[in-house]
């Protein structure tokens, strides 16, 4: 067990400094170092500890809903799409025509942009949507010489609120249901008023946070905009509804969420290869698409996973689950999820957290833990996978933002909207 402990702290607080201060190496700051700094700390404890390599290999190799070589692939397969998308020029095509609506008035921008923004996570990913509109808000702004960060924090926190609609919306989501058989629908049907109630919490804290910066006019236009191909956009759109659609009856036709998603995905790319290839056009967009995936979530799961089986089969999860189960199961898991997602992100929290709600966590405590995964990522930038792409996009667009002037942000928009959300899990849960 001390083993175990050690290493797993050790490897926490080397991951924490490694994306605080240097995140990426190479001349272009393209190579990533954080995600395998996990699977370096499982590598140590497969070597040094009680947990052998059979061990690990049987947990990655059983049939099961939280085998997570299924969860990358339903996520990785999820994101096909909204990339295609992206290089179609969709996601910008929209924002523009949003903008445009918007005239010089910053209130109606930012409620516009807001709505566009939680649409948008809803049916793709958060982590796609920070991806996507990171980079554009910091070039508008600029060119309208208003603050970026009303409209910065407002994309993060919506793309981070409207994730828990819908089960594909966070991998966190996916890894905790998948654990406890929880279907799509049974997933919407008890977290669809929680999230409501949360995007309405936030977007009323953000308005007052923000009024007298978004009280300023605007002096700049929106640039010209147009999709680049409107077949292939198609062809995208028309499989991410597919796939939701085959998502929402999966429980129904007895297929795997993760054979579907990745089914749907191979179609998509077929279709799209065809599409380009019989109008005389280079597939260059879908080998662009395919590359810019986010692999990097790869060691980084399967790392963070081999650390958390070490740490059960110590038995710290049932000493946890001892902790946390002293108190009101809604809240308790609700608080100390959010809290241990800027302590491990959110990926790894939830794949302990799965561990110790196994030992007798209730119905409330397993949406509240998902919950907390979500809404724990406006705390601090490195709660969630999407906070340290979020950091890096804002620096390299010119944009600063210090940590602790992010994390006064999350304090006073995150804990009064998790005490809300909490509290209707606990009312309808």
């Amino acid at each position: 067990m001390v083993v175990s402990l050690t290493i797993s702290v050790v490897t926490v607080l080397v991951f924490l400094l490694s994306v605080l201060f240097f995140p990426s190496v190479g001349n272009s700051k393209k190579i990533k170092i954080y995600p395998f700094v996990p699977l370096l700390g499982a590598i140590m404890i497969i070597a040094l500890s009680s947990l052998s390599l059979g061990e690990v290999v049987s947990c990655f190799t059983e049939n099961t809903s939280v085998n997570p070589v299924k969860i990358l692939v339903l996520f990785l397969s999820m994101t096909v799409y909204s990339i295609i998308l992206d290089k179609t020029g969709f996601f910008v095509y929209i924002s523009n025509a949003v903008l445009k609506r918007a005239g010089h008035n910053q209130y109606k921008l930012f409620l516009s942009l807001y709505a566009v923004i939680s649409v948008l996570t809803v049916f793709t990913s958060n982590d796609i949507v920070i991806l996507t509109f990171t980079p554009f808000i910091c070039h508008f702004c600029k060119s309208a010489r208003i603050d970026a960060v009303p409209y910065l924090i407002m994309e993060f926190v919506a793309a981070n609120t409207w994730s828990m609609l819908l089960l594909i919306g966070n991998p966190t989501n996916i890894y905790i249901s998948g654990a406890f058989g929880i279907t799509f629908s049974e997933y919407l049907v008890n977290m669809a008023l929680p999230a409501v109630c949360a995007g309405a919490v936030s977007l009323c804290i953000m308005l007052a946070v923000f009024s007298k910066k978004l009280k300023q006019e605007m002096s700049a236009d929106t640039q010209p905009c147009v999709i680049t191909d409107i077949p292939l956009m198609t062809v995208a759109l028309i499989h991410l509804i597919v796939c939701i659609i085959l998502l929402s009856v999966s429980q129904y036709t007895g297929m795997e969420m993760w054979l579907i998603s990745l089914g749907v995905a191979v179609s998509a790319i077929v279709c799209s290869v065809v599409v380009l290839v019989t109008r005389k056009k280079s597939v260059a967009p879908i080998v662009v698409s395919l590359k810019g995936l986010p692999y990097e979530i790869i060691p980084f799961v399967v790392g963070m996973f081999i650390i958390v089986l070490s740490l059960d089969k110590a038995g710290v999860t049932s000493l946890l689950a001892t902790l946390i189960g002293k108190g009101d199961p809604c809240f308790s898991y609700g608080i100390s999820s959010m809290l241990s997602s800027n302590l491990l992100n959110n990926i790894p929290m939830s794949v302990l957290f799965s561990k110790i709600l196994a030992a007798g966590g209730t119905k409330q405590a397993i949406y509240a833990t998902i919950a907390g995964s979500n809404i724990g990522a406006f705390l601090t930038p490195v709660g969630a996978l999407a906070g340290i792409m979020w950091s890096n996009i804002i620096k390299q667009n010119g944009v600063h933002m210090s940590v602790g002037k992010f994390v006064i942000y999350g304090v006073c928009i995150g804990v009064p909207t998790m005490l809300s959300l909490l509290f209707v899990i606990m009312l309808t849960v």
